[in-house]
């Protein structure tokens, strides 16, 4: 499920990325990645090797509106004599994405046997890998020890998914999700300002149940609480993310998933986690009153020609929090 449109960052116009694309089959889910960073206003150049071409063509890459374009095939040393080195000079951030066991090992050595490999070697600012490969070779110890080097150098890495990968095995080395992937390298252009911040944030609707399968409740999507939840963690921030029901989200590192139902779930959940954060946003639409229980598991009609409700107060959860933070929250 790719983003909608509430949780797209369009604010990333002056920057510049520079992707390296490898052989793995992996990489047509390149192109969904690409067209998300562009609805960033992200400006994309791109490196294909050629064993990339076997599986996607630099034609696609071109139609997308990749600019400029390298491969091996099409560089010319005597037009571009300094390909290997145009990247660093226009580039905010340089993505491998898929990389492959190859690339990795190459990255790690400091080879310089084919552009992107030359490419990364010159290239002085921040590298994000994005690895796919079969999970034995993931856990292969040479490539756990490459990982490390990489990340020594100050490179920094989108760990593979768990599932099944295109030989049909199942372990860690799937193409990371692309929204994960998508999320994560606009934290790398981000300003970290928020870094060593934990921000507790409520969103969407309670549902307060009459019987097994009648509620109160309103229309609230979420989609604000979410939108400043990711503006935070883009920024650096720890987040809890304290939510009713609403449309299914992603796990991202350091931002807790914490799913309620009813107003009194929602105020213990926050009860529990806000002493530990240093900042709380509550726009979460939290109902103000909550229907005595029916005493059957559901309701019936049957012979009753009107129905009363009784309503008792919810707890008003931004109060109780006001009321208990401390001086540094």
């Amino acid at each position: 499920m790719l983003p909608q449109p509430y949780m797209i960052f369009d604010q990333f116009v002056s920057s510049r990325i520079h992707i390296g694309l490898t052989g793995s089959i992996a990489v047509f889910k390149s192109l969904d990645l690409i067209r998300l960073l562009q609805k960033s206003s992200i400006g994309i150049s791109a490196t294909l090797t050629r064993s990339c071409k076997e599986f996607v063509g630099p034609l696609t890459f071109s139609a997308l509106g990749i600019e400029p374009l390298y491969s091996q095939d099409r560089y010319d040393p005597v037009e571009q004599p300094y390909a290997h080195l145009s990247v660093h000079g226009h580039t905010d951030l340089f993505l491998v994405a898929p990389a492959t066991a190859g690339i990795l090992a190459r990255a790690a050595a400091g080879s310089a046997d084919d552009l992107l490999s030359t490419q990364l070697l010159s290239y002085p600012g921040r590298i994000l890998f994005a690895p796919a490969m079969n999970p034995h070779m993931w856990n292969n110890p040479a490539v756990r020890r490459n990982v490390q080097l990489l990340q020594s150098y100050g490179h920094s890495f989108i760990e593979p998914d768990i599932g099944e990968v295109a030989c049909g095995e199942q372990g860690r080395g799937r193409f990371p999700d692309i929204v994960k992937l998508y999320y994560n390298t606009l934290k790398a252009l981000a300003p970290q300002d928020y870094n060593s911040t934990r921000v507790l944030i409520t969103a969407g609707p309670t549902h307060e149940y009459f019987d097994l399968v009648r509620f109160w409740s309103n229309p609230s999507s979420g989609r604000m609480g979410l939108a400043l939840a990711l503006s935070f963690w883009l920024r650096g921030a720890e987040v809890f993310f304290i939510h009713g029901p609403m449309l299914p989200l992603h796990n991202l590192d350091k931002f807790h998933l914490l799913p309620v139902t009813s107003a009194s779930e929602m105020y213990l959940k926050c009860k529990d986690t806000w002493l530990d954060c240093h900042i709380g946003v509550f726009c979460a639409a939290v109902s103000d009153f909550t229907p005595v229980p029916c005493p059957q598991p559901k309701f019936k009609k049957q012979g009753k020609e009107s129905l009363q409700l009784t309503m008792e107060p919810t707890i008003d959860i931004l109060a109780a929090m006001s009321s208990n933070k401390t001086h540094k929250q």
